[in-house]
């Protein structure tokens, strides 16, 4: 079993979650969100979730025909602001 308190592994859980598929908290608690994915060369999807208090919100972006397709499923009480880059074809 591997433990995410470890800060080894749980560092890269984060940026997992906040860098390459860009879902972060914009206010506690997650009552807003913001949605920043970072594509990186040889990563042609990814997606994640998050059970916040106000319900799932989950984050998924693909990289088709050198656009980035971005899909996000929030709880009506949590707004979103969302920031994406071009996309870069691998």
């Amino acid at each position: 079993m591997t433990s995410f308190n470890h800060y080894a592994l749980g560092a890269v859980a984060d940026w997992m979650h906040r860098g390459l598929t860009g879902l972060a908290p914009a206010a506690p608690g997650w009552r807003r969100v913001v949605i920043a994915p970072t594509p990186i060369d040889g990563v042609t999807s990814a997606a994640t979730s998050h059970l916040s208090p106000y319900g799932r919100i989950a984050v998924a972006w693909e990289i088709r025909d050198g656009a980035l397709e971005l899909t996000a499923d929030l709880p009506a009480a949590s707004p979103a602001r969302s920031a994406c880059p071009a996309a870069r074809r691998t």
